[in-house]
């Protein structure tokens, strides 16, 4: 039976919000209320981890004592292994996943952890396969974390009304990506149009690190 971990986006920031304030939103000449369309000093906020991996615990189906043999010992049931990556993977993340690859000639060993490697939209991700027992049952990991950017683009939009008391919709550029696979450094350019004045633009860079905190800076 296999049983999945749901993990939710909008996990808060162990550090909690920062000392700084909305990223500025440029508009010169409008006066709106609130200083909008005043000059602002170069800001940047930290908006918090709202991202999660992806985790399941399941049964690789046919892998009881003894179901399958090679040279007269056990092995792990690799095909299935990378089947279950794949389901996992579009469950939880929404994401078609494409050229798995899992180890061969694995033996059924409790303990045992193999590495597992496929391709989510053009960027590659690992899997580990731990073995809970040695009768088949295992635990998949994935090594990195997914962010979707429709999460970032609403974060975006959540702080401008919050915290700015404007509403904008927001657009981030990640070329065909829905979801990216988190890592240090990784920056994604944002927009943020006026509701009421689309041709109204704020420009924003989007900045992710390798444990999914996502943070905006406008400078």
């Amino acid at each position: 039976m296999t049983q999945i971990h749901d993990p939710r986006y909008g996990t808060p920031n162990p550090q909690g919000p920062g000392p700084y304030g909305p990223p500025p939103f440029p508009a010169p000449g409008h006066g709106a209320p609130g200083g909008y369309g005043q000059p602002q000093p170069t800001q940047k906020k930290r908006t918090g981890a709202i991202v999660g991996s992806i985790v399941a615990v399941l049964v690789l189906a046919g892998l009881g004592v003894g179901a399958f043999f090679l040279f007269s010992t056990s092995y792990l049931d690799t095909a299935e292994a990378e089947r279950q990556i794949v389901s996992i993977t579009e469950e939880q993340a929404g994401v078609t996943v494409t050229d798995v690859s899992c180890p061969e000639d694995v033996e059924l060993a409790a303990g045992t952890v193999t590495t597992c490697t496929a391709m989510v939209e053009g960027q590659e991700v690992g899997y580990t396969v731990e073995q809970t027992d040695d009768e088949g049952n295992v635990r998949i990991d994935s090594t990195g974390v997914f962010v979707s950017v429709a999460d970032v683009e609403a974060l975006l939009t959540e702080q401008f009304a919050t915290e700015a008391g404007l509403t904008v919709t927001s657009t981030c550029d990640a070329g065909d990506r829905t979801v990216l696979v988190a890592a240090d450094g990784l920056e994604i350019a944002c927009e943020a149009a006026l509701v009421d004045d689309p041709t109204d633009v704020g420009t924003v860079t989007a900045l992710i690190d390798a444990e999914g905190n996502v943070s905006f800076d406008a400078s």
